[in-house]
């Protein structure tokens, strides 16, 4: 180890200033070469930049500088300004840097000489004559050329964002529709302006060669938190608390437990695309309020479906209602009405019963058709069966059609009509086949003139009715 009387602490205090011409340190500590003034001539022939020592940064206390902890010993540029001390004091080999230094760069530099950044990269044309302090510490307009993401910030602000309405049922529902609304990005740095509401020396700023920024705004009445990418994604928290989040990419949040989200007010989601949802458990909707769903077609797919409404259910479709089902049960306490412009038609491959305490009546404007490969029964236990049409009631059976009643049945038509009986037409025909009608128990064939009025056949009366 060489011995020497120069050290710090010992015999004085060796102070530099100088500029850093190179930070692309090997052992990667941090370390720039940095040309001083009055130590190191400015010729960079006779002292090139690989020459200078390299001069370690000094870092804050906050920072442990050990074993990976702490922070990173970057962020000088080739052209700053720094000051510092020689730790070997007057034999000037072991600088350490201080700090750096802002100032206000001139347009008289010559290129070749030390004292500035080799390349000619810093300082940018946007600060040529300007305070190297950030443009928005200054409370200035970022132009252009030093940020065109950042221009977009103020300039590509989302307007007119749509928000979602009510399905439109029309008259079968009586309440108000909500009606679409929208909302727009709020102005960016909390004024109309997007710029100027931060004022020196409260904005306090860090902005990186690639153009991210971090603020701490302290302005009186602009006081925010703004963190921005320079791609265009950024996050900030203006004067009022409100919190801006735009991500000009992809969104990923990735959460290991579970997540709770309280909401005081309303809450828009538009989604430009498609949504999906995978719930890999119980998924629990309530609304206090009302549920609107609007879609243009909806496919549903569960395993049990159990629906309970405690008022009116009222179902417009404007095309074909259809319902597969190995059972379907329809129980009221109330009334069951079918109303149909056209034809009602009810097929079953096998029985099709209808039962009830009271009436039941089927009335059509047109016809009614009940057709079944297997039994066709209807009964009213204890009131009346009522079948009526304004048009034909046909009845058929490829087997036996059996009418029954403990007390009269009536078969009843109205005047000068004819009530006609018997096997179905031969097909093309209006002629009745000769088949056999039988009348049991207390049957009667009555007509104005005590015939029976009905075409040529074989008929019996197998219990000496009249």
């Amino acid at each position: 180890m060489r011995k020497s009387n120069e050290f710090l602490g010992l015999d004085g205090f060796v102070w530099w200033t100088g500029v850093v011409e190179d930070r692309d340190d090997p052992l990667q500590l941090g370390r720039c070469k940095v040309r001083c003034m009055g130590w190191h001539d400015e010729n960079i022939d006779k002292l090139p930049t690989n020459d200078l020592p390299w001069a370690q940064p000094l870092q804050p206390i906050t920072s442990a500088a050990l074993a990976g902890v702490g922070t990173s010993a970057t962020g000088l540029l080739e052209g700053s300004w720094v000051v510092g001390f020689f730790m070997d004091g007057k034999q000037a080999q072991f600088p350490v840097i201080m700090g750096s230094l802002a100032g206000i760069s001139g347009d008289g530099e010559v290129m070749g000489t030390g004292f500035r950044d080799p390349e000619g990269l810093y300082p940018t044309p946007d600060f040529k004559g300007k305070p190297d302090t950030p443009t928005l510490a200054r409370g200035e307009e970022i132009s252009s050329n030093e940020s065109p993401a950042y221009q977009n910030k103020i300039s590509g602000r989302l307007l007119g964002v749509k928000t979602a309405k009510g399905a439109d049922v029309g008259s079968i529902y009586s309440p108000s529709i909500p009606e679409s609304g929208e909302w727009s990005e709020p102005e960016p740095r909390g004024n109309k302006l997007g710029l100027g509401s931060s004022e020196y020396p409260l904005n306090h700023v860090r902005k990186t060669e690639a153009g991210h920024i971090f603020e701490v705004d302290d302005s009186v009445g602009a006081e925010r938190i703004h963190t921005y990418h320079s791609s265009g994604t950024f996050e900030e928290i203006q004067p009022d608390g409100t919190k801006v989040t735009k991500v000009v990419g992809e969104n990923y949040e990735i959460i290991a437990k579970g997540q709770n989200v309280e909401i005081t007010g309303g809450c828009n989601i538009t989604v430009n695309g498609d949504t999906r949802i995978l719930t890999k458990g119980d998924y629990i909707h309530e609304v206090t309020g009302n549920y609107h769903l609007s879609c243009t077609d909806f496919v549903q797919s569960v395993g049990s479906y159990a629906q309970k409404v405690e008022g009116d259910k009222v179902t417009d479709i404007g095309g074909l209602c259809g319902i597969a089902s190995e059972s379907v049960n329809v129980v009221t306490k109330g009334n069951i009405d079918i109303e149909s412009g056209k034809d009602v038609n009810f097929t079953t491959g096998d029985d099709f019963d209808i039962f009830s305490i009271g009436d039941v009546s089927a009335f059509s404007g047109n016809k009614i058709d009940l057709m079944a490969s297997g039994d066709i029964k209807a009964a009213a236990l204890g009131g009346t069966l009522n079948l009526g049409s304004k048009g034909k009631l046909t009845v058929q059976s490829k087997d036996e059609i059996k009418i029954e009643g403990e007390e009269t049945i009536y078969l009843l038509g109205p005047e000068e009509k004819t009530i006609e009986m018997g096997r179905s037409p031969a097909l093309g025909t209006d002629l009745i086949r000769e088949g056999e009608l039988e009348l049991t128990g207390g049957a009667k064939i009555v007509n104005e003139d005590q015939t029976p009025p009905f075409p040529a056949g074989n008929w019996k009366n197998s219990d000496n009715s009249d």
